[in-house]
């Protein structure tokens, strides 16, 4: 059941489906992408699906930008009629302005009822986390304790993915460019992981997408034990079929309490590009 003392806030690059998203009471703020001269809301004026359509005909590579303090502040403003505290958990600061726009924003508003959290993650690496945070909140958690759930679930958790072209990465300066030359060498595909919040190179493969996809699940295993029991997140980049491939992979190694897969949402498209496949396994607290 949904305890209105505390809201749970996060942004659009959780990349959570909209069911878990009503189904647990998340507020979820959007980034913003823009194509040309157009600016879409995340999730809103555009969905997941809609993006990759409409990225080969895109002449100009897509951009995107945090929320601003003031679009926040409405959102809190709002939620502090209806809550005591808020608890926000956003994409990780390494990656993007947004954990500083809700700083920002708390700070306008009233910080002393609301938390802002730097998940030092992404994708659903944060997603995860936010929903383990909406979960205790329902439990009737207080904050400290959601916040100590949202610190743990993105401690423990491993998430790899590789991309089909670093060019994407590069363009928008999340990694460099000499690493850029890696995925056109040779059938080479890179292994990359996200770690204290930036997203770095764990390994690279070379070979067909199944082997790209076996070395997922190997790399998670560096970190999280086979046969553990985890939760499992599968994010992938219009490419359904390679995420399916990977669940079955997935569940070949751990033990699954519950697994989320969902398409890459706009902004974090914007980044990776498609034909992207990612892994979160969280063991269970």
């Amino acid at each position: 059941m949904l305890q209105k003392e505390i809201a749970i806030v996060t942004d659009s690059t959780a990349d959570l489906p909209l069911s878990l998203v009503e189904e647990l009471g998340i507020v979820v703020v959007p980034l913003n992408v823009i194509l040309g001269e157009k600016n879409y809301k995340d999730g809103i004026d555009i969905s997941s699906q809609e993006f990759f359509e409409m990225l080969p005909t895109t002449k100009v590579h897509p951009r995107t930008s945090q929320p601003s303090p003031g679009e926040f502040s409405e959102v809190y403003t709002k939620l502090l009629s209806e809550y005591k505290e808020i608890v926000s958990i956003h994409i990780s600061s390494h990656l993007s302005g947004t954990y500083q726009s809700a700083v920002l924003a708390s700070e306008m508003v009233d910080g002393g009822k609301i938390t802002v959290v730097d998940s030092q993650g992404a994708s659903l690496g944060l997603g995860l986390a936010v929903v383990e945070a909406a979960r205790a909140r329902n439990a009737g958690a207080k904050t400290g304790e959601i916040i100590a759930h949202v610190k743990a679930v993105s401690k423990n958790q491993v998430f790899v993915l590789s991309v089909e072209n670093l060019v994407w990465l590069e363009k928008n300066g999340r990694i460099g460019k000499a690493s850029s030359l890696l995925g056109s060498i040779l059938n080479v595909h890179p292994i990359l992981r996200v770690k204290d919040g930036a997203i770095v190179a764990h390994s690279k493969v070379r070979g067909n997408m199944s082997k790209v996809l076996k070395s997922l699940v190997e790399a998670a295993g560096e970190f999280v034990p086979y046969s553990s029991r985890v939760s499992v997140g599968i994010l992938h980049g219009n490419c359904q079929s390679r995420a399916e491939e990977l669940r079955t992979l997935v569940a070949e190694k751990y033990q699954i309490d519950e697994i989320t897969i969902n398409q890459i949402g706009p902004v974090i498209g914007v980044h990776v590009g498609p034909g992207t496949i990612g892994l979160v396994v969280v063991p269970l607290l």
